[in-house]
């Protein structure tokens, strides 16, 4: 019998941690991380920070079960960028 992997955790992982999601083509905001749900794929709730420019957004909001992304797709996460 095959044994199943899980996957590996992401270090670092955490609530209260500061990620950038990535909310559109190359639309990053700041979040914090409310909730984790699953350290292997990431998927966590976070609280969105927006600029406000635009009459529709919100300057806080919540978006809930996304995944992590090393490849920084729109609708996930990642860790941010070193200046």
């Amino acid at each position: 019998m095959e044994k199943s992997v899980e996957p590996k955790a992401i270090e670092g992982l955490t609530e209260g941690r500061i990620v950038h999601c990535v909310i559109g083509e190359n639309e990053h905001r700041p979040a914090i991380v409310v909730k984790v749900w699953d350290h292997g794929t990431g998927c966590s709730n976070l609280q969105v920070f927006s600029d406000g420019t635009k009459a529709s957004e919100n300057s806080v909001g919540l978006v809930t079960s996304w995944l992590y992304s090393e490849n920084q797709e729109p609708g996930t996460w990642h860790w941010i960028e070193k200046a």
